[in-house]
């Protein structure tokens, strides 16, 4: 009776487990690390020294430093602190 039981559910049991792994591989596989794109600011003077510019620019480590014009974009390491320097360096978003 062990036996037929057995041989009744290995089946439908390995369907399950081949399908879950199946899923959990295919969903780990299609997620890709997205480029955080943040604020970027300048020094223009003590008056101005964080100005935001409209440049696409990433924390994450590039091949080229973000800049505007010959000026380096800087980005500030907590946005919601008023008094953050800019200090966080910026890399350019690859195409």
């Amino acid at each position: 009776m062990k036996s037929n039981n057995l041989k009744r559910f290995s089946a439908p049991l390995a369907v399950v487990i081949l399908g879950g792994a199946g899923a959990f591989f295919t969903a780990s596989m299609g997620s890709v690390k997205a480029v955080e794109e943040r604020p970027v600011y300048r020094y223009i003077s003590q008056q101005d020294p964080c100005h935001q510019e409209e440049v696409r620019c990433q924390t994450e480590l590039a091949d080229e430093i973000c800049s505007y014009g010959s000026a380096q974009l800087f980005g500030k390491v907590n946005e919601e602190s008023p008094n953050n320097n800019c200090t966080l360096p910026m890399y350019k978003v690859p195409n």
